[in-house]
C-alpha cells in the first residue's frame, strides 16, 4: 500500500494535489489535457493520471471523449450550485434585478477591501445608454458612492478620508441614509448607494445604482434613494458569505 505523504503544513499531499488539479480545471474554460495539467501543477504525469482517474470516478471531473480534455464533473457542478445557494447569491441577484426594474439603472453590490471597494455582483440596466460595472472592479473609498456609504456607517473613519476633508460629506450620508457621488472623471454619471448595516459587526457592504445624471436627476433622487435603501434592507437579510469572503 502506498504511504500517504504529508506536507509541511500538515496537509495530505494527495488531497492537496487533487485540489490543485480541480482548481486548474475550473479556471480553464475549455478544460485541460493530462499533459497540460501535469505541466501546470509540476507533478509527474503518472501521479496526475492516477489522481485524474480517481476524480473522474467520483464525478468531480469528466473527460471529453473527443478532445481528451478534463472538465468539471456532475458532482463538482452540483457542489458549486449548492455553494451559491448557501451564500445567498441567487436571491441577491433577484434583489438587484428588482432594483434595476424600479430605477432603470445598473445595480451593483460592493465589498470593502482595505482602502478600496470591490464590485462583487452586478446586474446591468436594460437601457442602451447605461453604465456597465464589472465584477472585481476596484474603486477608492472616497471616490465612489459605495465607498462613501460603507465608510459613513463604519467606525473609525479611515485617516485618508479625514485628510481629504470628507467629514462633512460623511455626516450628510449618515443623516439621509445614502450616498450620492458624481465622479469628476466621468462627467454626466451619478451613483446612489446605501450600506448593508445588518451585514455583520462592521459595515463592509453596500448596494448602489449608477447611471446618467439625466435619468437620476435631483428631481428623482429621493425616489431612487428609497429603492436603493429598500434593496439594502433586503440584501442584509441574506447570507452573503461569498461576497464577504467568509467561505
Amino acid at each position: 500500500m502506498e504511504t500517504e505523504i504529508r506536507g509541511d503544513r500538515g496537509e495530505v499531499q494527495s488531497v492537496a494535489r487533487a485540489a490543485r488539479l480541480l482548481t486548474q480545471v475550473v479556471d480553464a474554460p475549455g478544460g485541460l489535457t493530462l499533459t497540460e495539467l501535469a505541466a501546470t501543477t509540476s507533478v509527474n504525469i503518472s501521479t496526475v493520471h492516477r489522481l485524474l482517474r480517481t476524480l473522474c470516478s467520483q464525478g468531480l471531473l469528466c473527460r471529453d471523449a473527443v478532445t481528451e480534455r478534463f472538465m468539471p464533473g456532475p458532482v463538482l457542478l452540483r457542489l458549486g450550485r449548492r455553494s451559491l445557494v448557501a451564500a445567498g447569491l441567487p436571491e441577491a441577484v433577484e434583489v438587484l434585478r428588482a432594483l434595476v426594474e424600479r430605477t432603470g439603472e445598473t445595480a451593483s453590490v460592493g465589498v470593502r477591501e482595505g482602502e478600496e471597494v470591490v464590485i462583487g455582483l452586478t446586474v446591468p440596466s436594460p437601457a442602451a445608454f447605461r453604465y456597465n460595472a464589472v465584477p472585481g472592479q476596484r474603486e477608492s473609498l472616497a471616490g465612489s458612492a459605495l465607498g462613501l456609504a460603507i465608510v459613513a456607517f463604519g467606525a473609525p473613519w479611515p485617516e485618508g478620508i479625514a485628510q481629504a476633508g470628507e467629514y462633512g460629506e460623511l455626516l450628510t450620508v449618515q443623516f439621509r441614509g445614502y450616498a450620492v457621488y458624481d465622479p469628476p472623471e466621468q462627467p454626466g454619471l451619478r451613483a446612489v448607494a446605501a450600506p448593508l448595516v445588518g451585514a455583520g459587526a462592521a459595515v463592509n457592504v453596500a448596494v448602489e445604482v449608477r447611471g446618467p445624471q439625466a435619468r437620476i436627476g435631483d428631481d428623482r433622487l429621493e425616489e431612487v434613494a428609497a429603492a436603493v435603501r429598500a434593496a439594502a434592507g433586503a440584501l442584509q437579510e441574506l447570507p452573503l458569505s461569498l461576497l464577504l469572503g467568509q467561505v
